[in-house]
């Protein structure tokens, strides 16, 4: 039998309801204790999933790399859904991992008698001790989610995540996991050598002013723009974009499109070619968040604007590395 370990960071499936809403009171062994076949659980964090900042995914990391070293066969990690999109990419461009790492959780309360918690952990256990050669994948709802290519699309269904213009990776059930596609494995990117300071995140909106913006750049050596379709701007906003560009801000353009796909298509005032024109960095196939964990990790690195614009396309349109033929 597999030894695989459970991590747990808390989130909805280690909640239960009580009249003030729900709360996480399960710990990782109690989590484990519910599917056979864990060989150990310890928990890292017993929160909500927003809850989840960037010194506890430090110590995931660092966990998940001593259980590597001690030859463990994979790693379930368990967390609320608002940071499972978050949690997996964070440890797949941290570490290069040599055994499956899964990240999983619930939409419906745990200690409810109807939550999808159960079935999402005992798949995620399935996954991890399959022995393929993947980067972390998010398993949820019976599917197989690249970690880098995951979105949560709901914030009610059981069905929650998807990878918009991608797919499943595969799909598990009953104790099999059967895969539809490959994806080469990414790359891992090392570790922070100093502080870590979230780089903000500013939304494009209809006639937008560029004030926040303006003002996020006053205060940050790069931001992250999660703009219209393919990375289009309202004119005023754009023109903030382009001057904080010009100053040596590294203004990143993301869309808030689910498939995440920007490309320099629009010249008018605004529109992407522009913006691309004037300095700002595209970074097709990057969510917003996760652009932001890239940038946030190469500042830690100490990273220059050239170093975190060579981040960001070492991992720019990950589709690129699909490869045919299943996992082995």
């Amino acid at each position: 039998m597999s030894d695989v370990r459970l991590l747990g960071l808390g989130g909805t499936i280690s909640m239960r309801e009580t009249p003030s809403g729900a709360v996480p009171v399960a710990t990782a062994d109690v989590l484990a204790g519910s599917v056979p076949g864990f060989g150990g659980a310890e928990d890292i964090a017993l929160v909500g999933g927003s809850e989840v900042g960037f010194e506890l995914l430090e110590q995931l990391v660092g966990r998940v790399a001593e259980l590597a070293r001690h030859g463990v066969d994979g790693v379930v990690v368990t967390t609320g859904t608002d940071s499972i999109e978050e949690v997996s990419a964070w440890l797949s461009y941290r570490g290069s991992w040599q055994i499956p790492v899964v990240v999983t959780g619930s939409m419906v309360t745990g200690s409810r008698p109807d939550s999808d918690g159960a079935a999402n952990l005992a798949d995620a256990l399935t996954v991890a001790g399959s022995g393929a050669d993947i980067d972390p994948v998010v398993v949820f709802a019976g599917r197989v989610y690249a970690a880098r290519e995951v979105l949560k699309v709901s914030g009610i269904a059981r069905d929650a995540f998807d990878a918009p213009g991608r797919g499943a990776l595969g799909i598990v059930g009953g104790g099999d996991v059967s895969w539809f596609r490959s994806l080469r494995r990414g790359p891992a990117h090392g570790d922070p050598s100093d502080a870590i300071k979230p780089v903000p995140i500013v939304v494009a909106g209809l006639d937008d002013d560029g004030s926040l913006l303006a003002f996020a750049g006053s205060r940050h050596p790069a931001v992250v723009v999660a703009a219209n379709g393919a990375g289009n701007l309202p004119p005023a906003q754009a023109s903030v974009a382009q001057q904080l560009a010009g100053d040596g801000t590294l203004v990143v353009i993301t869309t808030r499109a689910a498939d995440a796909r920007v490309a320099p298509r629009y010249g008018y005032p605004g529109g992407v070619a522009t913006l691309a024109a004037a300095g700002a960095h595209l970074a097709p196939g990057l969510t917003p968040h996760r652009a932001r964990l890239l940038v946030t990790l190469g500042l830690a690195q100490g990273r220059d604007v050239a170093g975190l614009r060579e981040l960001i396309d070492s991992e720019a349109d990950p589709s690129g590395r699909d490869a045919a033929g299943a996992q082995r």
